[in-house]
């Protein structure tokens, strides 16, 4: 392929032009912000709009995500995690008891340190599969869990296999029961 030097002069006079456009009027010491500092918190979807899967991998991302220097235990969690709960886990998010929650070995490292642990999941193809139309479903979801630090790094955590078990009700899919799996 042969390149002319008048193809290279329209392309060098195309991206001339379309980097003209990129440029700004306003001086340096006159820059307008227009973007947004609010810090909204962005709400998961509601319990009752989702699936089994996304119901699992939802229930499971806030039961796995802590804040050491703020919550009392892993248990605080799991009460955050309610609208997607159903069941004996439900009825255990709602008895506030923390007895039963066992604590991370590093749980009092990173409180000291101000850390918090968040989780990201998602489906496994472990799952095994589902006649359709079944109203007890159970889901594999591989959660990764990440500690950020409180002075700005990060550490990722091997990721973990979880069986769930969800359940539907009239009013959405709801996770009832989870295990370690690996």
């Amino acid at each position: 392929m042969r390149i002319t030097r008048v193809t290279v002069a329209a392309v060098c006079t195309a991206a001339a032009v379309a980097l003209a456009g990129c440029g700004s009027d306003t001086p340096d010491d006159q820059h307008v912000h227009e973007g947004s500092d609010d810090h909204q918190v962005i709400e998961p979807l509601s319990p009752q709009q989702i699936d089994a899967d996304d119901t699992a991998i939802t229930a499971m991302q806030m039961i796995l995500s802590w804040q050491p220097a703020i919550d009392e235990s892993k248990a605080d969690a799991l009460i955050r995690a309610t609208p997607y709960l159903g069941g004996d886990l439900l009825a255990v998010a709602e008895s506030g008891s923390r007895a039963e929650v066992r604590s991370d070995a590093d749980w009092q490292q990173w409180a000291a340190a101000k850390d918090a642990v968040t989780a990201v999941c998602a489906h496994s193809d472990t799952t095994p599969a589902a006649p359709a139309g079944m109203r007890t479903v159970v889901i594999d979801v591989i959660c990764t869990q990440t500690v950020l630090h409180a002075g700005g790094r990060s550490t990722r955590l091997t990721p973990q296999l979880w069986r769930t078990t969800t359940v539907r009700t009239d009013d959405g899919w709801r996770l009832t029961d989870y295990r370690f799996q690996q």
